[in-house]
């Protein structure tokens, strides 16, 4: 029997800014072949910050990791932003430090404040709409 299970995905939770983007499921080779263009897009039609929420990421390996880096090049370079992470995982900290990329992006538990007065709340974050559902497994 065949389920049509997403392994991966991601949610605009707020497209002014700060741009916050929540990905979820397993952000690997395959997830950053098919997310890639779409999240390039969005990046580059923002003016402000980015930040990417990857509390419901399961699991990333060297091809979310360059998502990443790719996403934070492009903030640079087409203006004075900056992206920011925001993992509960303490792994995926450990594997920023490892790879020495602890110090390219500001990593924090929860979303930032600015993040939270876009989205309308005080001291939890939700949900938002999906964006795309990325791959079927």
């Amino acid at each position: 029997m065949d389920e049509d299970v997403t392994a991966f995905g991601f949610h605009v939770r707020n497209p002014d800014d700060p741009l916050v983007i929540e990905l979820w499921g397993e952000l690997d080779v395959l997830a950053t072949r098919h997310l890639s263009t779409r999240l390039a897009c969005l990046a580059r039609g923002t003016a402000g910050d980015l930040v990417l929420d990857l509390r419901p990421v399961t699991f990333i390996d060297c091809g979310g990791l360059s998502l990443l880096c790719v996403l934070r090049r492009q903030v640079l370079a087409l203006r004075h932003g900056q992206v920011s992470l925001v993992i509960d995982n303490p792994r995926f900290v450990h594997l920023l430090r490892l790879v020495r990329l602890s110090d390219a992006f500001p990593v924090t538990d929860r979303l930032p404040a600015a993040a939270l007065r876009a989205l309308g709340m005080a001291d939890h974050d939700a949900g938002g709409d999906v964006v795309d559902r990325g791959a079927t497994a």
